[in-house]
């Protein structure tokens, strides 16, 4: 696999440097590159992830929750991001933790250096190299003309009704590919990944995702697509999930 791209907040700039450590150590052992950016500033961080094309490259957050910042989750999600966010606390902060926030969904850490929190944060490393992999290697094969096209999964913002035959897929940057299927039969292959409707001609990622309003949603390539009213409710409360997601 490719490099993974970690960010790690800590405002403790000796701890910071611990973890970053730790992860290209981790890194090293798991033959995976990493590549690092740390930061000692809320606000520098919040700042950099308000720049969308930041956040979708962006692989995993280690991110050190304390009284002070408990909200910085929630506004890293309402940012965009998506993916992988690991939180480290102290002790003081455990009962916290689980009042705030979902135990499925977040991964916590002790912030201690003892062998077994040493552990856990490598198999929590471990177990976000392998979903990074399987995310990048699951590709969907289509066809038409005799042309066939391999677009990988997470790339993929939208499918959009050509006519009742054909559908058109955007993804990237602003690439697009014309098929033959329906909608119907994406959202079924799609299952489980984290696909919905927003209307009767339009199939949305959830990750793709950057704001929903009552009658649309942005995506992250910029485009704005209409939302069907019967479909907005359960893509409203799923995007709102995705704040959860890992």
């Amino acid at each position: 696999m490719r490099k993974m791209r970690i960010v790690i907040y800590n405002n403790d700039i000796e701890v910071a440097q611990f973890y970053e450590d730790l992860c290209r150590k981790l890194g090293k052992e798991m033959s995976t590159q990493v590549e690092l950016k740390v930061y000692t500033s809320s606000d520098s961080l919040l700042f950099d992830m308000d720049d969308s094309e930041f956040c979708k490259k962006l692989d995993i957050i280690f991110l050190t929750l304390n009284a002070g910042n408990i909200k910085i989750p929630d506004r890293i999600r309402e940012a965009g991001y998506t993916n992988l966010i690991v939180l480290i606390g102290g002790e003081e902060m455990v009962v916290t933790y689980e009042q705030l926030f979902d135990m499925e969904a977040y991964n916590f850490v002790r912030d201690s250096r003892t062998p077994a929190c040493l552990e856990r944060f490598s198999q929590i490393f471990q177990r976000a190299r392998e979903e990074i992999a399987q995310r990048r290697s699951e590709k969907l094969i289509l066809s038409y003309g005799g042309e066939i096209q391999q677009i990988a999964i997470h790339d993929i913002n939208y499918f959009e009704v050509q006519n009742y035959t054909t559908l058109n897929v955007f993804y990237g940057d602003a690439k697009k590919f014309t098929f033959i299927s329906s909608l119907s039969k994406m959202e079924n292959h799609l299952k489980g990944r984290k696909f919905m409707r927003a209307s009767r001609f339009y199939l949305v990622s959830l990750d793709a995702v950057q704001k929903i309003m009552p009658n649309s949603v942005i995506m992250r390539d910029g485009t704005d697509i209409p939302v069907g009213r019967r479909y907005y409710m359960a893509l409203k409360s799923a995007v709102n999930q995705g704040a959860k997601w890992v």
